[in-house]
């Protein structure tokens, strides 16, 4: 059951730098668009999300990746997940053919049932990751000793 938990954290890990990579790669003002695309944010929230994002997805990821603040980030990456899951059902309901943007501008992907249950999936995943912990191959376990770092990072 550990080696799930380590494959399922390195997985999602990954997936949010590369995300966030590619967001970063396209820049703010195509990042920010793409958040527009939308219909549900205010102009004033677009702008700095666009900036902020991929970073955020860059650094989960990596947190994520490495076992570092791992119960956080996980719980942080589950609400986003979720977040996003409700964005692209918000646009299949609407009928918006606007792209998800999940993987910045080079992946096109148009909303539907099954990318909102993706979402649903990688969330529920990423919540099983908070509430099991890093594991014993994690920066946690190193920093904070165990079991497992069981008792929140930065207890002891």
């Amino acid at each position: 059951m550990e080696l799930l938990a380590l494959v399922a954290r390195v997985l999602i890990g990954a997936l949010l730098v590369v995300a966030g990579t590619l967001k970063a790669h396209d820049g703010p003002a195509l990042t920010a668009s793409t958040i527009a695309a939308y219909r549900l944010l205010p102009p004033v929230i677009v702008a700095p999300l666009g900036v902020a994002l991929p970073y955020l997805e860059i650094f989960l990821g990596a947190y994520l990746v490495l076992g570092l603040f791992t119960r956080v980030a996980a719980s942080i990456a589950a609400l986003q997940f979720a977040v996003f899951g409700a964005a692209v059902a918000s646009l299949v309901v609407r009928h918006i053919p606007a792209d998800c943007g999940c993987f910045g501008s080079s992946v096109a992907t148009p909303p539907s049932w099954w990318h909102v249950a993706g979402d649903v999936v990688l969330a529920a995943v990423a919540l099983g990751i908070a509430r099991a912990g890093p594991g014993r191959v994690s920066v946690d376990e190193r920093l904070w000793g165990g079991p497992y770092a069981a008792q929140g990072e930065g207890s002891r």
